[in-house]
């Protein structure tokens, strides 16, 4: 076995042959959600680490436990461990949501200190979709159909798309005041790519406005509420725990 320099322990190199893949997945990526209106933000990887204690929370696993934070002459400062919180951030800075309404979408390598296994490393890769200032059930139902298109596009097959939700105040009372075994749970499964994808002729409705079918008329413009999706590319090569 080599005794050279190894990577950092959960942090893998991307070598030529795999690159390419990656490459692929990004070109893919990119042509879907800015065919949707949204805009790319390159953010930087390091924050004040309060950007994240404001939005994540600081009785959490990922602030308490999992974040690489470090002392910068007296400024607290931490690899961002998602891309969310960064993304309001550069909006705020910038005056982005001065009122105004946003779509945008950022790339990039996120860290979170937490055990290396098959399938999660301490440097992971995300693409992030953010809608700001929507309201309604709209954009959700966007980012579904960008997702859908992205799986089909990929040639990824038996998808199953799964919808919950937190429900508004009085459903979480209601379920906080009974027995957990007496609250429906409803699962839709919506889609799956590759066998019923296909999407009516005359798009989906959510409540007054109709998305269209993707690739007819353009994507919906109506508003919506925030969403995002995220997306990690596989294939590295590096340690292996």
């Amino acid at each position: 076995m080599s005794k050279g320099p190894k990577t950092v322990r959960g942090m893998n190199d991307i070598l030529p042959d795999v690159a390419a893949r990656w490459q692929h997945l990004e070109s893919e990526v990119e042509d879907i959600i800015e065919a949707y209106g949204y805009r790319q933000v390159r953010l930087p990887l390091l924050e004040h680490t309060e950007v994240f204690r404001r939005s994540i929370g600081e009785v959490t696993d990922i602030v308490e436990k999992e974040m690489y934070t470090f002392d910068d002459d007296g400024d607290s400062l931490t690899l961002r461990p998602e891309a969310t919180a960064s993304m309001v951030r550069a909006g705020i800075t910038h005056g982005l949501f001065h009122n105004q309404k946003q779509k945008l979408w950022t790339v990039g390598p996120m860290f979170r200190r937490e055990r290396p296994q098959a399938g999660r490393y301490r440097q992971f890769h995300q693409f992030d979709v953010e809608a700001m200032g929507y309201e309604g059930p709209d954009i959700d139902a966007e980012l579904i159909i960008m997702c859908a298109r992205l799986w089909k596009r990929l040639g990824i097959d038996r998808i199953r798309l799964e919808i919950n939700s937190l429900g508004v105040a009085e459903s979480r009372e209601f379920a906080r005041t009974h027995e957990a075994g007496s609250v429906d749970v409803l699962v839709l499964e919506v889609l799956r790519v590759g066998e019923d994808v296909d999407l009516p002729e005359q798009g989906v409705s959510c409540g007054d406005h109709v998305v269209p079918r993707p690739g007819d008329d353009g994507p919906p413009s109506a508003p919506g509420d925030v969403g995002e999706a995220d997306v990690e590319p596989q294939g590295v090569a590096g340690e292996e725990e």
